[in-house]
């Protein structure tokens, strides 16, 4: 950075002047050590060290209530396969379903120009479906998914009088 002088500034040269009070201390003394208060020592003795689960987790602990502690009525491995594959199938059942009827849609409009030119309320078909049908459809798939999910869980919960696999 250039200093500009001013021109009624006697001074002949243009460098700034240096800062004698300007030191560059890299390296500091550490802080001596200061009492620490009684509020931060209280705080101190009442940690509680914790320690890892030491077991797997169950279902109802993943799933719907992490809160409860796991005991003995963990399912077997080939419950949760069995689980995740029904509920893998439900995902990829309604996404089939759902992506077919968009296939089918878009064919019906592409083969069929009359149809595709239709209106309603002065909306063209074609963006009226997807804004009627598609969308209130996604939702209620969803619904319909989580309602099945959480009814697949619910099946591997023990029942009073079912003893359970380990």
């Amino acid at each position: 950075m250039t200093h500009r002088r001013h021109p009624d500034d006697g001074s002949g040269d243009d460098l700034p002047a240096p800062d004698d009070d300007f030191v560059l201390d890299l390296i500091r003394e550490p802080a001596p050590p200061q009492d620490v208060p009684e509020s931060i020592r209280a705080m101190r003795a009442r940690r509680v060290q914790v320690r890892m689960p030491t077991g797997a987790p169950s279902v109802k602990e993943v799933l719907l209530n992490p809160s409860e502690t796991s005991g003995s009525t963990q399912p077997s491995r080939s419950l949760l396969r069995k689980l995740m594959r029904a509920q893998l199938r439900l995902g990829v059942t309604l996404v089939s379903w759902f992506f077919g009827l968009v296939v089918v849609v878009n064919v019906a409009f592409g083969f069929s120009p009359n149809l595709a030119s239709l209106a309603v309320a002065n909306v063209p078909l074609e963006w009226f479906i997807p804004a009627a049908a598609f969308i209130p459809l996604l939702i209620a798939l969803g619904w319909f998914y989580v309602r099945r999910a959480t009814a697949n869980e619910q099946m591997l919960e023990p029942r009073p009088n079912q003893e359970v696999r380990q």
